[in-house]
């Protein structure tokens, strides 16, 4: 037999082999498989029972280079007791979810331990943010994921999100409906169990490769400068999307909010701050090409209107921290907060509770 043959032959038998180990893993998985409405959960990237050591040394200066995330069997990032504990359930994306900080130094941490002072009966708060969730992934996860929770009866249904909805090419692309922008776009992939579960990998494998994601969305180390920021004129289309992307999140804020009343809770309502743009001499000026062609200037120009949906919508309940004037040791990249941050976004968010309940 030649050798050509011969490593024909090898490589048929290498790949039939493969083939057929991954059948039969995927029916092992189709066969032990949860029948009770989790299964769904797994492909909006709601992690249960997880545990990850992040790497965080090129983020940010700290004692400890390596940060311990967890999700416990319900999704949820606590430090919880028990379900019915939680007085404050927290909705929102990457920077609700924070899993480059350690659970202690994350804003619901703080804001738990401050209440807990004044109250020692006040409960918990826990964290349900997902890394690049919308207002659309939130209503799924109202839809989907708290009905599965037992005894989860919240007070205060805190919500921290416009970063993500802001983004209006993503708003209106081909990805409107999905529920996050990190899985894979080979919607008949997610089919398959193998894939469901190598979701998480997939998500962490992307962030630390994938320099097409939007800036705001990268979890990599931004070190602006004066300089950095050289746009100072508006993209021409920003207003006109700006404007429709705002009536399509002030519909389902509006629904986000029937459902936070239909479950017996109170909304908390925050905005929140990213430093894309920067005033010099009166003039404001923006970072380039924040998410394809629309600078940081477009993107606060959007998230402004968004800003507005939601102040009007929660009136006294609404937290305006994307006007605060927060300093560069506050965040390790655009939007996503160091340590230092997500505390003092957790002390005013405290600040705010203790003085209006």
């Amino acid at each position: 037999m030649s050798i050509v043959k011969k490593t024909f032959l090898s490589l048929a038998i290498i790949l039939i082999s493969s083939f057929l180990s991954i059948l039969f893993l995927e029916l092992l998985l189709q066969g032990i498989k949860e029948d009770d409405g989790w299964d769904k959960t797994r492909e909006a990237n709601i992690l249960r029972n997880f545990e990850f050591e992040y790497i965080v040394k090129d983020l940010y200066e700290s004692d400890n280079n390596v940060v311990k995330y967890s999700r416990n069997k319900y999704g949820l990032r606590d430090s919880c007791t028990n379900t019915s504990e939680i007085t404050i359930l927290s909705i929102g994306g990457s920077t609700t979810d924070q899993r480059y900080i350690s659970l202690e130094d994350t804003y619901q941490e703080t804001i738990k331990s401050r209440l807990k002072k004044n109250n020692p009966n006040f409960g918990c708060v826990t964290n349900a943010g997902i890394d690049g969730h919308t207002t659309t992934g939130h209503i799924f996860s109202f839809e989907n994921w708290f009905p599965l929770i037992p005894d989860l009866k919240p007070k205060y249904i805190l919500f921290f999100v416009g970063v993500n909805d802001a983004n209006f090419n993503r708003a209106f692309g081909s990805k409107s409906n999905d529920i996050n922008h990190l899985r894979p776009r080979e919607d008949g992939l997610k089919k398959f169990e193998i894939v469901k579960r190598l979701l998480p990998i997939y998500s962490y494998i992307k962030q630390s490769i994938d320099n097409s994601a939007p800036v705001y969305a990268r979890h990599k180390p931004s070190m602006y400068t004066p300089d950095s920021y050289t746009e100072v004129i508006l993209n021409e289309n920003t207003k006109s999307l700006s404007i429709e992307n705002a009536k399509n999140f002030k519909m389902r804020f509006e629904k986000l909010l029937k459902y936070t009343e239909e479950i017996g809770a109170e909304p908390i309502c925050v905005t929140q701050p990213h430093r894309f743009v920067i005033e010099k001499e009166g003039v404001r000026y923006g970072i380039p090409k924040v998410f394809e062609e629309f600078s940081g200037l477009d993107y606060d120009y959007s998230i402004q209107k968004l800003n507005s949906v939601i102040k009007n919508l929660c009136g006294a309940n609404f937290i305006d921290l994307y006007s605060h004037n927060f300093k560069d040791e506050h965040f390790y990249d655009g939007i996503h907060t160091t340590p230092i941050g997500s505390k003092l976004i957790g002390n005013m968010i405290a600040d705010f509770l203790t003085s209006q309940y």
